[in-house]
């Protein structure tokens, strides 16, 4: 069909002869076997199908042809173009995210964890490898994205000297996507002079690369301080957009020359 649709998923019989061809829904005279096609179809799709020219034996033989292209013929563009399709995107400021300027590193871990791709132990325990699915820094619950990014002890340690305390019910309410999305597009959550979304991506990911060395470094131990941390690298991540701005100071140097 022109929409793509193949016959036989509309097909209103139960049990489908999967080696009919074309010329078999045409009777002797060249036109289309009306009985045949209301049997076995919507009457929509039959005066569909009624619109069209019905074949003639000298229009050549029966061949499979591709949608998506003019020729009918395979194309590596029609085959991804067709898998496009099959593809639900996720709604969400994505322009935001990749528009921030700061590490790319940073950035490449925020839309994995927005699409909640991080490998947790949550995730390892459903794919039955034996790993346990408690969170292995407090053990008061699953490792999901959430938990180590948001709900740990640990992490609400962090947070809750970051965000405004006004904000502090809906930042902790939210599920994992639509905190990572309501974050990023809020500036208002914060108390500093730094913009919001610069901090929160700053903090996400300095709280999983904390967790994931506590687990596989045995000398790692966690910042004394984990504000100072977090904070200096957010206030030289600004400085540098600032920089980008309004350009480099210019400079007059002395050059001796003998």
């Amino acid at each position: 069909m022109s929409d793509g649709c193949s016959l036989m998923n509309i097909c209103t019989q139960q049990t489908i002869d999967t080696t009919l061809t074309l010329k078999d829904t045409i009777i002797e005279t060249d036109e289309w076997d009306l009985n045949f096609l209301t049997t076995n179809l919507p009457y929509i799709t039959v005066n569909q199908l009624v619109a069209i020219p019905a074949l003639k034996e000298t229009d050549g033989s029966d061949s499979i042809g591709r949608t998506g292209t003019n020729t009918r013929h395979f194309t590596i563009q029609s085959a991804y173009n067709l898998q496009r399709e099959r593809y639900c995107s996720i709604e969400g400021n994505w322009k935001r995210l990749w528009s921030w300027k700061g590490p790319h590193r940073i950035q490449t871990f925020m839309w994995i964890a927005a699409h909640e791709r991080l490998l947790t132990n949550y995730c390892r325990s459903i794919w039955g490898s034996g790993i346990s699915h408690l969170c292995p820094t407090c053990g008061n619950g699953d490792e999901t994205i959430i938990h180590a990014l948001r709900d740990c002890v640990q992490s609400i340690r962090v947070w809750l000297r970051l965000v405004s305390s006004n904000h502090m019910t809906n930042f902790f309410s939210l599920n994992c996507r639509d905190w990572i999305f309501d974050n990023l597009n809020n500036n208002k959550m914060g108390s500093h002079k730094i913009e919001w979304q610069t901090i929160f991506m700053v903090t996400c990911w300095h709280l999983w690369m904390w967790m994931n060395k506590s687990i596989f470094e045995e000398e790692f131990h966690r910042p004394f301080n984990p504000i100072d941390v977090i904070l200096k690298m957010a206030t030289e991540i600004h400085n540098c957009k600032q920089t980008q701005i309004s350009g480099w100071p210019q400079r007059t140097d002395t050059i001796f020359i003998g």
